[in-house]
C-alpha cells in the first residue's frame, strides 16, 4: 500500500462566494492543489485549481464565477495498488497529475501527485518488483534506475538488449562502467539533465538521457537513465527528413494549384498559405497574417469572417462569392478538415479568381436569352402555315405577324388584295403566301411584272390572241395570263406602270369576269382572284390623273402594307442565316455568320429592303475566302446612310435624362464608327453583353420614331 505519509491535504472550497472571495482564500494556501465541491453535494469532489493558475488568471466562468479550474481525473482506488492485477488502475491514472484517494467507503481522504505515485513505485520493494518490471519493460526504451552512489536498482529488458548484458551481470555493475561518470555525478550533485549524450564503443551505440529522481521533499535519490538505440533515432531522422520531402512536395502542389489555398484553425487563425496569389485581392502582405485571426480583418470586409463562422456553425463545405474594392470576383470554398475524434482541427479555404467566369457567365446568359428568342421565333415560324409548306415568309418581328394574321383571315376569300411597300420589301412573297393559305393553292399562280412588258405586248400578254391578230403573232394564237391563271391567282407587280388604255380593259376583266383575246370576238370566262402590287402611292396618281379611280377603289379592296426592313431589324438575323444557307447549298459553300457581323447587319437601315440584304449575302458567300464571315467583310458593302436623328442638348433638363441621353448617343456613335458591338464595347470600357442590350433598346426605339441622344 501507499504509506500515508505519501498522501496529501488539500483545502476543499465552495464557489458559493464570489470571485473575490476564491481569489483571497487561494492566495493564503501553500498546498499547490485546491479542490472544488459539486455545488449540489457540498462532500462530492468535482474539480481543481492549481494554485499557479489561480495566480496567473481568472478566465474561466464556473457557476457564474470566474475561476479557471480543471475536471477530476477517474476515482481510482489508489491506496489499493498492491498486486499486479491492480497494473489497469494505475495505468488510467498514470498520466493525470493528480489523483483523489478514497476510503472503502467512497470517502475523498487526500490526493498523490503523479510524481509520488511514480517515485513510490519505483523505490518502494515492499509493493513487489514484477509488475513494476512488466511496466518498464512495456516502455519501447531502455530504463535504467540508479541510487546516487551509481549502483543499479532496477532496469528493462530493452536496456539489457542495448547494453548486451544479463540482469545479473547488471547488478554487479555500476553506472560508471556503462556511462561517463563525469556526466553521471553531474546530474547527481547539480540536479541537471543531461539530453541527448551518445555512447559509442565496442559493444554498444546508445543515445542517452539522465535526469534526477527526487523525493517529496525535493533531495535527489538516484537518478532515471533513458537509452535509444541509435540505428532508432537514425530512422526517426528519416522519417523527419521523409516529413520534411513531402512537405516540400505538399509546398510545390500547393503553389501550382490554380487555387490559392488558406490553412486556419478551429479559431480562425490564418497557420499556412499556398504561394499563388490573387493579384489586387488582398490589401495587406499575407506574410503578416499569418497567426492573425482572419474573423478580425475588418479592412478585408466581412469575407472571411463570413465563411470561417458558418463552416464552424454548419461543419460542412460551405461557399462564399465576394466583389473586392478593386473590382475582382473571388469564390471562396471552405472545407472543415475533423480529427479522429471527429472534432473540427482546420479549415482549408480555396479562394478562386471568378472575374472572367462572371464576365462569360453574363455574357452566355445573354447568348441563351437570344437563342430562347430565337428559338421562339422559329416555333412562331413553324406554326405559320407558309412557312411549313416551302418556308417563304421568314420573319420574327410583331409587326409581320400582323401582317401575316392578316393574310390568314383574307387568303380563305377571292377578294382582289393590294399589297403596298417600298421596293424590295418582299410583296411577291406576301402574294405566294396568300396563294398558299387560300383555297386555290392547288391551282397556278401567275406573275405579271407590268412595268417589265413594253406597252405594244401588255394587252396580249394578258389577255392572249388570236392566229394572225399581228405581225410576228403565233401562227396558232396564244392564250393570255387570265386564261392560264384560271381557278388560280393572277399576280399584277408594279400595277402603278399600268398604261391608262390597258386599265380601263382590266377593270372590265374585273368586274366582268371575261376576257375576249387581242384580235379575237369569242368571250371567255375566268375565275381568277386578283392580288396586285406596287411602290407607289396611287392615291396620288389618281389625283394627278394618272391612274384610274374606278380601278383604284376595285384593286384597294384588301389593302396590305407590308413595312421595310429598317423597322423590323428583328427579321434581319433570320432573313440574313436563312439566305446564307439558301446560297451556301446552292454554291456548295459552308459559310457562317459571326456574331459582330449579325449585329452589323442588323444595325444597318437597308434602304434596298430585303432583296437588298439578300444580294448582299449572296456577294459574300460567293466572294469571301473564310468560313466565318467576320464584320469587317460586310463594312464595305453597306454604304451610309443619310439621316441621324442624334441631337445635342441645349437647354437644362434633370441630370439622369440627360446621363441616359448622353449614353444612347455615346453607343450609337460608337457602333457607327465601328459597327461591332465587341469593338464598341472595347472603345467604351464596358462589356459586349451591355452594348448589344442598351444598343437594341435604342434601334427599337428608332423604330417607334423617337429621337436619341440630347434632345433639342
Amino acid at each position: 500500500m501507499v504509506p500515508s505519509s505519501f498522501v496529501r491535504r488539500a483545502p476543499v472550497l465552495s464557489l458559493d462566494g464570489t470571485g473575490h472571495d476564491v481569489w483571497e482564500i487561494m492566495s493564503q494556501q501553500h498546498e499547490p492543489y485546491v479542490f472544488i465541491t459539486d455545488p449540489a453535494s457540498s462532500s462530492k469532489i468535482i474539480a481543481y485549481i492549481r494554485n499557479t493558475d489561480m495566480m496567473a488568471s481568472l478566465d474561466h466562468n464556473i457557476q457564474g464565477k470566474n475561476v479557471k479550474v480543471r475536471e477530476l481525473p477517474l476515482h481510482t482506488k489508489v491506496t489499493f495498488i498492491q498486486k499486479e492485477a491492480d497494473m489497469i488502475d494505475f495505468f488510467k491514472v498514470f498520466g493525470e497529475e493528480v489523483v483523489i484517494l478514497t476510503n472503502l467507503q467512497g470517502e475523498a481522504e487526500g490526493y498523490l501527485k503523479r510524481e509520488d505515485i511514480l517515485y513510490f513505485l519505483l523505490t518502494n520493494q515492499s509493493t513487489g518488483t514484477d509488475w513494476i518490471r512488466s511496466l518498464l519493460n512495456s516502455i519501447p526504451m531502455g530504463i535504467v534506475i540508479t541510487d546516487t552512489e551509481g549502483n543499479i536498482e532496477n532496469s528493462s529488458s530493452e536496456a539489457l538488449r542495448m547494453i548486451r548484458t544479463t540482469p545479473e551481470e547488471l547488478r554487479k555493475k555500476r553506472i560508471g562502467e556503462i556511462l561517463d561518470q563525469e556526466k553521471f555525478d553531474s546530474v547527481i550533485k547539480h540536479g541537471e539533465t543531461v539530453m541527448n549524450y551518445i555512447i559509442v564503443n565496442e559493444r554498444i551505440g546508445v543515445l542517452t538521457d539522465i535526469a534526477p529522481i527526487r523525493d517529496q521533499h525535493g533531495q535527489i535519490t538516484g537518478s532515471l537513465i533513458i537509452l535509444q538505440d541509435l540505428p532508432y533515432i537514425e530512422n526517426l531522422a528519416m522519417e523527419l527528413e521523409y516529413v520534411k520531402n513531402l512537405n516540400t512536395d505538399l509546398q510545390a502542389i500547393l503553389s501550382s494549384i490554380y487555387d490559392e489555398i488558406l490553412v486556419v484553425d478551429h479559431n480562425g487563425v490564418l497557420l499556412r498559405y499556398s504561394g499563388n496569389l490573387i493579384q489586387d485581392f488582398w490589401e495587406t502582405d499575407k506574410e503578416q497574417l499569418i497567426g492573425i485571426n482572419l474573423m478580425e480583418l475588418e479592412n478585408e470586409g466581412t469575407f472571411f469572417s463570413a465563411i470561417v463562422k458558418m463552416v464552424l456553425e454548419r461543419r460542412k463545405k460551405i461557399s462564399v462569392t465576394q466583389e473586392s474594392r478593386s473590382g475582382k470576383n473571388v469564390l471562396a470554398v471552405g472545407n472543415p478538415i475533423f480529427n479522429e475524434e471527429g472534432k473540427l482541427g482546420r479549415i482549408v479555404i480555396a479562394l478562386r479568381d471568378i472575374t472572367e467566369t462572371v464576365m462569360l457567365k453574363e455574357e452566355l446568359i445573354q447568348v441563351k436569352k437570344m437563342t430562347e428568342r430565337y428559338k421562339k421565333e422559329l416555333e412562331q415560324l413553324r406554326d405559320q402555315k407558309s412557312y411549313s409548306r416551302n418556308r417563304q415568309v421568314i420573319y420574327a418581328s410583331e409587326s409581320i405577324e400582323k401582317v401575316m394574321k392578316y393574310i390568314q383571315k383574307v387568303a380563305n376569300v377571292s377578294s382582289t388584295v393590294l399589297l403596298t411597300g417600298e421596293s424590295g420589301v418582299g410583296k411577291e412573297v406576301f402574294a405566294r403566301t396568300i396563294h398558299e393559305m387560300g383555297p386555290r393553292s392547288t391551282k397556278p399562280f401567275i406573275k405579271v411584272n407590268c412595268g417589265a412588258i413594253p406597252e405594244a405586248l401588255l394587252e396580249s400578254e394578258l389577255f392572249g390572241y388570236e392566229k394572225g391578230a399581228f405581225t410576228g403573232a403565233n401562227a396558232s394564237g396564244k392564250p393570255g395570263y387570265f386564261q392560264m391563271a384560271n381557278r388560280g391567282i393572277l399576280f399584277l407587280d408594279e400595277v402603278g406602270e399600268m398604261p391608262l388604255n390597258l386599265q380601263v380593259k382590266l377593270l372590265r376583266v374585273l368586274q366582268e369576269r371575261e376576257v375576249i383575246r387581242v384580235g379575237g370576238t369569242q368571250v371567255e370566262e375566268v375565275d381568277v382572284q386578283i392580288v396586285t402590287a406596287t411602290n407607289k402611292n396611287l392615291e396620288n396618281m389618281v389625283e394627278e390623273g394618272l391612274f384610274r379611280e374606278d380601278l383604284f377603289y376595285r384593286l384597294n379592296v384588301i389593302p396590305i402594307h407590308i413595312p421595310p426592313l429598317r423597322e423590323r431589324p428583328e427579321d434581319i438575323p433570320l432573313l440574313s442565316l436563312h439566305f446564307l444557307q439558301k446560297f451556301n447549298e446552292k454554291y456548295e459553300r459552308n459559310h457562317q455568320l459571326s456574331q459582330d457581323a449579325l449585329d452589323i447587319l442588323e444595325s444597318y437601315a437597308w434602304p434596298g429592303n430585303v432583296r437588298q440584304l439578300q444580294n448582299i449575302i449572296e456577294r459574300i458567300v460567293v466572294t469571301s475566302d473564310q468560313e466565318l464571315i467576320e464584320s469587317d467583310e460586310i463594312s464595305p458593302l453597306l454604304k451610309k446612310v443619310k439621316g441621324d436623328r442624334t441631337r445635342r442638348i441645349h437647354k437644362i433638363m434633370p441630370l439622369k435624362e440627360a446621363t441616359k441621353a448622353l449614353e444612347e448617343q455615346l453607343i450609337k456613335m460608337a457602333m457607327d464608327e465601328y459597327k461591332t458591338t465587341s469593338m464598341s464595347a472595347k472603345v467604351l470600357g464596358v462589356s459586349q453583353s451591355t452594348i448589344s442590350r442598351k444598343y437594341q433598346e435604342i434601334q427599337e426605339k428608332l423604330e417607334r420614331g423617337e429621337s436619341i441622344g440630347l434632345p433639342i
